[in-house]
């Protein structure tokens, strides 16, 4: 997938995230995410917020990003170093 589409589809999903009732939201949270791997995530960004939270904007872009990062190594596009492919 190219770039510009992957900006697309993450638009889209944005807007419908924004608009999506929160128990749905808490719903899809727990099937696709789970309890405890959403539990590391929340406490990973309060440590990150907290730490300076005079950059909140850029360190929960950064959160973004590194949530995108973790799919695609997931679906084993990022190779971790150091481990055979």
């Amino acid at each position: 997938m190219d770039t510009s589409q992957a900006k697309d589809l993450a638009m889209t999903f944005l807007q419908e995230l924004a608009n999506m009732p929160r128990e749905r939201l808490q719903d899809l949270i727990r099937d696709r995410v789970g309890e405890e791997l959403a539990a590391v995530m929340f406490n990973y960004a309060r440590l990150i917020m907290e730490s300076d939270p005079g950059r909140a904007v850029e360190n929960g872009s950064s959160l973004m990003i590194l949530g995108y990062l973790i799919r695609v190594h997931e679906e084993g596009g990022i190779q971790p170093e150091g481990l055979p492919a």
